[in-house]
């Protein structure tokens, strides 16, 4: 009786082993064995865009399927944000997280219809970019200080572009003029590539954007920036000091994007994604191309990436409660 009662507990055991590895879809172990989708909730073109399709390739070369970039814009990243929150937790559709739709949207929006704390897991950080506050080349300001003390002589009289109301570089420019004690008033327009053209065209004196937007024009002599947002300089403008040097000691405001799938995918799944991108990461060839854009390739765990947009949701939330930011 104790023979045969061990068999069939040993039998048990061995028909319940499968059920209780396995995730609860039953395909982490072949995850992935179908094209999936990286979700940028911006339009074509922009940083989210281009930092997305540099990794595309390489990261369906690493996993062995396709990894196609749709572009799902709306509401500065909420809608595809959403999207992604409510899909499948299978490893499939993934999103390109950013300090937009998954930090200062937090604080900027009433309602928002997903928390990014919980709605997805977090997996590995892709890269992070400064701003650039940047003029037309015929404007008198030479320095940040020129700026500051021109907008104090004139409160609100001088305009500053940026990509768009609740965009890092409105909220960047926001935190520098509270900073400064001054105030400008602010353009919104709907992308990069329309706030740079005006400020070309001398519609609008002043703009704040990343740092890989703006590069070719100040090649070519047409904009001049006055400082950088990181708190390093950055390799593109060497000569342009940051913000915490022109007189605002540990002043940061810095771009980022990373890959979050989800809420509920896989262990098994977020890992090998995680590791696949940090071997991505390392490929002399996309360090390049980061490089000569201006982008910091990402490192870190997940719960490191997890835990820097917690900061990072406390930080924008700071920032748009005391400057009374709020977009509908």
């Amino acid at each position: 009786m104790q023979k045969l009662t061990r068999r069939v507990a040993l039998g048990a055991l061995a028909l319940a082993g499968p059920a209780l590895t396995l995730p609860r879809n039953g395909r982490a172990a072949t995850w992935p064995d179908r094209p999936a989708t990286l979700v940028v909730p911006f339009p074509p073109g922009g940083s989210n865009d281009v930092v997305t399709r540099l990794v595309a390739q390489p990261l369906s070369q690493a996993l062995g399927q396709p990894f196609v970039v749709e572009n799902r814009p709306g509401a500065n990243g909420n809608i595809g944000a959403a999207q992604v929150a409510r899909a499948a937790p299978d490893g499939y559709t993934v999103l390109i997280s950013g300090n937009g739709q998954n930090a200062m949207n937090h604080g900027l929006y009433r309602n928002i219809p997903y928390d990014s704390r919980t709605a997805f897991v977090h997996v590995a950080q892709l890269a992070s970019l400064p701003n650039a506050l940047v003029v037309a080349e015929n404007f008198p300001a030479r320095t940040l200080q020129d700026l500051i003390r021109m907008a104090k002589e004139k409160p609100g009289d001088i305009t500053f572009a940026s990509p768009g109301s609740g965009s890092s570089g409105h909220l960047a420019m926001a935190m520098l003029m509270r900073s400064a004690g001054i105030e400008m008033l602010h353009v919104p327009y709907r992308g990069a590539a329309p706030a740079i053209t005006d400020v070309i065209a001398g519609q609008v004196p002043v703009v704040m954007i990343n740092v890989d937007i703006p590069l070719p024009h100040v090649r070519a002599g047409r904009l001049r920036v006055l400082a950088v947002t990181s708190e390093a300089r950055s390799p593109l403008y060497p000569e342009a000091p940051t913000v915490a040097e022109s007189g605002f000691p540990g002043f940061s405001a810095v771009g980022w994007l990373g890959l979050s799938l989800p809420a509920g995918t896989p262990p098994d799944i977020v890992t090998r994604l995680h590791d696949a991108t940090a071997r991505v990461l390392q490929d002399p060839q996309i360090r390049e191309r980061f490089a000569a854009s201006g982008y910091i390739p990402g490192q870190g765990s997940s719960a490191d990436y997890a835990g820097f947009i917690d900061s990072e949701i406390a930080k924008w939330g700071g920032v748009t409660r005391q400057l009374n930011i709020v977009l509908e």
